[in-house]
């Protein structure tokens, strides 16, 4: 009889208790962020962590408009797409996939010219950029060119009035911020 008892108390305990399959996860909005995130951390970072990058928005770039919309995260990524126009001409699409690899975040990209054509600068630069996290805080994310010609940096910031910054040091050195707006 104990040991029933015993069972039926434990049993309900273990399962109440088993978060990763209970969805809390993708739902919550009290998750803290580490200030720094390395290879050596034990702390996990999750893309439903970055809710704060869901949303419609352009800014001018080199003399045209950067537009950039991000889809809620699901199923363990967050993507986004990406339109810098010139003129009456689309220069480039990129999409940007964020994905949990061994409870960190990896961040590719792929730019594509005005044909969908995957981007060839250079037979030597990979097609698809990868970027490993290496820094995230409230409504800040940075991540590490890890593939050869991938920017040396690139990082995105929600300020509290809703305008998005994106801050890149290309793989040539150059230090780029592109402010971005709400589309309303």
């Amino acid at each position: 009889m104990k040991k029933l008892l015993f069972i039926l108390v434990f049993i309900p305990f273990v399962f109440t208790c088993d978060y990763p399959t209970s969805g809390i996860e993708e739902n919550s909005t009290l998750l803290k962020f580490p200030s720094v995130v390395s290879g050596e951390e034990s702390s996990t970072v999750s893309v439903y962590q970055l809710e704060w990058l869901t949303g419609q928005r352009e800014g001018s770039h080199d003399g045209g408009i950067l537009e950039q919309t991000w889809l809620p995260p699901r199923s363990g990524t967050i993507t986004a797409l990406v339109r810098y126009t010139k003129e009456s001409y689309t220069r480039f699409v990129e999409i940007i996939h964020i994905s949990e690899i061994n409870g960190l975040l990896e961040l590719n990209l792929q730019i594509f010219n005005n044909s969908l054509e995957p981007e060839n600068i250079s037979a030597t630069y990979s097609r698809i950029h990868k970027f490993e996290l290496i820094e995230v805080g409230d409504r800040y994310l940075a991540f590490k060119g890890v593939s050869d010609g991938a920017h040396h940096s690139l990082s995105y910031q929600r300020s509290e009035g809703d305008i998005f910054y994106i801050h890149i040091e290309t793989n040539v050195g150059e230090r780029i911020e592109i402010k971005l707006e709400p589309i309303m």
